[in-house]
């Protein structure tokens, strides 16, 4: 059979012997997409929200705080800040401050675009507004508003605590750690300083709990066992108590009005769509994201996956991600996979790090840990990344585990050199339609071909 993936831009095609075959190629149920444009089926959201009034009924002479996504996932940012502002706009707002979940990303990487289409459109609809990506490391930009039951320090950006009216534009996918990505993000990491976000980051070491497919919002009560969405759903729900007074410096419980746009779509396809309060939204999202997203199957002794399109297939550090929303699920310990990805980087990323990681501090944190700390022995790691964990290092803890607990090979083929992928414990590979063929031969089990493993969740049985 012909399996045809995702490579970078671009695409490879791959022949199967169907004996070998375990099952079609997995990739998202792109034919059940809801009919017309984003911007309509956005729009026509608006006009049956779920336990809130219409949002452009509350906002008038109100400061109104808007918060979306960055661009870390190309997604329909555009459309939902266009349609979200819009709405606000019908109902004369005083002002609106626009925010940009940009967590410990970089905003003057994942934040451009976003920054552009905010002041178009905003200007275009006559606005009186402002955007603040965050910047986590701006200790001036945040209050605190005391600690979860895990002991992470709750730090918000103060001026989305100044707006009595909070409103979250979201697209929902399966999530490495948080289980699904949802609304709580858009607080930790999202518009929160580093001190809450390392906290919240270091509960992803629970690496059989904190991972795709569990959810504090799940309706199965098994898969709520997650301590890093749990911490999240925390944080999130704290900040809904207070709002910060700009005169007097000072936060004050208040009754906040929030609202909650979240999706689930690719490319220019919505699949599931719902808005009003958050908590209901959040509740039936990781459904919608199940049935469109989600896969269960036998587990197999080989798997072929690609992570889909750029930015996900432009670094070993974003490819990993599909580790966790695949490898660990679907393949049997001591088993083989090969992932098909570029690793090409960004142009303006320098040299020495680009197509590894996307920035020189994840560089650092998770390659070159994890380079140091492949070759000794799995308890000295542990002990390691407990007494010392920062941001990045989860990453680490993943692939290390992966290798040694599992047992698992993963073989890469990119445009990385080969000395740079044996360093990292993976396996160069530079034909893959051989290696496939090679482990037919074999006979000793059969294989699952995945594109755009970071969008999906696959579970085994």
């Amino acid at each position: 059979m012909k399996i045809e993936l995702t490579y970078g831009k671009d695409k490879i095609t791959l022949d199967v012997d169907n004996q070998f075959l375990a099952g079609p190629l997995i990739q998202a149920k792109v034919s059940q997409s809801i009919p017309g444009t984003p911007c309509e089926i956005i729009r026509q959201s608006f006009m049956n929200p779920k336990k809130r009034p219409k949002l452009r009924d509350v906002v008038q002479g109100q400061r109104v705080g808007l918060v979306v996504s960055d661009e870390l996932r190309v997604g329909l940012q555009e459309q939902i800040i266009s349609c979200l502002l819009a709405e606000i706009a019908a109902g004369s707002p005083a002002e609106v401050f626009v925010f940009i979940a940009t967590g410990s990303h970089h905003p003057e990487i994942y934040a451009k675009n976003i920054i552009a289409w905010i002041h178009q459109y905003a200007q275009e609809l006559k606005l009186s507004y402002q955007v603040f990506p965050n910047q986590c490391e701006h200790q001036d930009d945040y209050i605190t508003l005391g600690q979860t039951t895990y002991h992470t320090p709750v730090f918000v950006h103060k001026m989305w605590l100044s707006c009595p009216i909070r409103v979250h534009g979201h697209e929902a996918k399966y999530h490495y750690m948080n289980g699904y990505s949802c609304i709580d993000k858009h607080i930790v990491p999202g518009l929160s300083a580093h001190a809450s976000i390392q906290a919240n980051h270091k509960l992803a070491l629970h690496h059989h709990d904190s991972v795709a497919g569990k959810n504090a919002w799940h309706q199965d009560p098994y898969r709520q066992n997650n301590p890093f969405s749990q911490d999240g759903k925390q944080c999130r729900k704290m900040s809904e108590k207070y709002l910060y007074d700009q005169a007097t410096g000072t936060v004050k419980e208040a009754e906040i009005i929030t609202f909650g746009l979240d999706m689930v779509s690719q490319k220019d396809k919505i699949f599931w769509i719902d808005c009003g309060d958050p908590d209901l939204v959040c509740q039936d999202v990781t459904a919608a994201v199940d049935k469109y997203l989600g896969f269960e199957v036998e587990k197999t002794k080989y798997l072929v996956q690609s992570p889909g399109g750029p930015p996900a297939s432009e670094t070993i550090y974003y490819v990993q991600n599909g580790f966790d929303m695949v490898i660990k699920g679907a393949l049997l310990p001591g088993g083989e996979a090969l992932v098909v990805a570029p690793c090409n980087g960004r142009p303006e990323v320098p040299e020495n790090i680009r197509g590894i990681c996307p920035d020189p501090e994840s560089m650092e944190l998770f390659w070159n840990t994890l380079v140091e700390y492949l070759d000794k022995p799995l308890e000295d790691w542990i002990s390691f990344v407990d007494k010392n964990f920062k941001l990045f290092m989860w990453k680490t803890d993943r692939v290390i585990k992966l290798f040694k607990d599992s047992r698992i090979k993963i073989y890469l083929y990119s445009q990385l050199p080969d000395e740079v992928v044996r360093q990292g414990g993976f396996i160069p590979e530079h034909n893959p339609q051989q290696w496939i063929e090679e482990r037919a031969a074999r006979n000793d089990g059969k294989i699952r071909c995945v594109d755009e493993a970071n969008k999906l969740c696959v579970l085994g049985k």
